[in-house]
């Protein structure tokens, strides 16, 4: 027996590798799909800011690397520069250049896409990324829930 074993292994081998580097290939497709995914219009559903509800007329316009807001019905004119990290599901975005201090310039984020739902946190001074999709009063992060147009 142990002899028929020691001969099935070897053979049994290639499938087993095989069938993981296929799965492999699988969930990297999957993941390499998220900047795709990103593409088109995302529309406002609702975001909270210091534990707070916050409703605006807004959407995300992305193309590429980037996005530009649309504010009531107006596309903004300034571009926001993006960068995924698609295996932690992080993103960093470069937003303007503001004095040190403030919020704006680069964010670091976490997102979640699924079909036509995104949703993205924020932690707003850039020097961490969020650890939960949360926004609690004081945390220094914002949360957004985007619906695909």
């Amino acid at each position: 027996m142990y002899r028929s074993v020691r001969f099935v292994m070897p053979l049994g081998w290639p499938a087993v590798v095989a069938t993981l580097l296929a799965g492999c290939a699988a969930v990297s497709s999957a993941d390499s799909a998220d900047p795709q995914q990103w593409q088109g219009t995302w529309r406002l559903v609702d975001a909270i800011y210091d534990g707070e509800l916050q409703n605006a007329d807004m959407a995300w316009v992305v193309e590429g690397d980037h996005y530009r807001t649309r504010m009531d019905g107006r596309i903004q004119t300034d571009l926001q520069t993006f960068q995924l990290d698609v295996s932690r599901k992080r993103i960093d975005v470069f937003h303007h250049d503001t004095p040190p201090g403030t919020y704006g310039g680069s964010v670091k984020g976490i997102y979640k896409i699924s079909g036509d739902s995104l949703t993205v946190c924020y932690e707003l001074t850039g020097q961490r990324y969020p650890k939960s999709f949360d926004a609690p009063r004081g945390s220094r992060q914002v949360l957004y829930h985007f619906r695909r147009e």
